[in-house]
């Protein structure tokens, strides 16, 4: 068992490598081009310049949890891992690398505002969901950690209803997600959902969310128990 693990870790981690080579030089050299901008910003006494640092890897995520369905998971099977093992080893994995990167992103962060401060831009802004709360360390790697576990998870499970029922039950459960959400703008339930979010806005809150994103997960091995590697078109 500790072998077959130790593999799919392995296969995963040479899976994901590859495209994080690629994410993170790309968002490396767009921060690179932004904070140029910046400087010369603060040249002329203009600004202020946001970036968001985090919005990208949310995308990561979100895009990672429907590949897991699509290619790792099918995969795995034809490898001859259990299905328990993979759904373990994916939770833990993916749940690991969330921390990692909320790490990373932090010490990140503070290594830019110490070039910022030593080179003289101080137009530069970073945008996190931290600023409208307590803006700190602890705050910005519980909400990352809760954020990146969600959509993650989110896009997990959509992509197993992909998977299982094809183009029609993929498509008809994000129409109803879609219809769904346009008759709450349409009725302005929406706005007042998001207007009482922000103004009651917690780190409680983001707890909650990664609190849901595991019950979301623990409720995925029910889907992945009955999963076979023939893909509904």
């Amino acid at each position: 068992m500790k072998q077959s693990v130790k593999g799919l870790i392995y296969f995963l981690l040479v899976e994901i490598r590859r495209p994080l080579i690629i994410f993170w030089t790309i968002l490396f050299t767009i921060l690179l081009v932004s904070l140029a901008f910046s400087y010369w910003l603060s040249q002329i006494e203009e600004g202020p310049f946001t970036f968001s640092l985090t919005g990208p890897i949310y995308v990561f995520f979100s895009v990672w949890g429907f590949i897991c369905i699509k290619e790792i998971i099918p995969f795995s099977i034809k490898l001859g891992a259990t299905r328990k093992q993979i759904w373990s080893t994916i939770g833990l994995f993916f749940l690991s690398l969330a921390m990692i990167k909320a790490v990373f992103v932090q010490f990140l962060r503070e290594a830019i505002w110490i070039i910022n401060d030593w080179v003289g831009i101080d137009v530069f802004r970073f945008l996190h969901p931290a600023h409208f709360l307590t803006d700190n360390w602890y705050s910005r790697m519980v909400i990352d950690v809760a954020i990146f576990s969600f959509l993650f998870v989110i896009s997990y499970v959509i992509g197993f209803v992909f998977y299982k029922y094809g183009l029609i039950g993929g498509g008809g459960l994000l129409g109803v997600i879609l219809l769904a959400l346009l008759m709450t703008i349409a009725t302005g339930d929406f706005a007042q959902f998001v207007r009482e979010m922000i103004a009651n806005m917690s780190l409680t809150f983001y707890i909650q969310l990664f609190a849901v994103s595991v019950v979301l997960y623990l409720c995925s091995f029910l889907l992945i128990r009955r999963m076979t590697t023939i893909k509904v078109q």
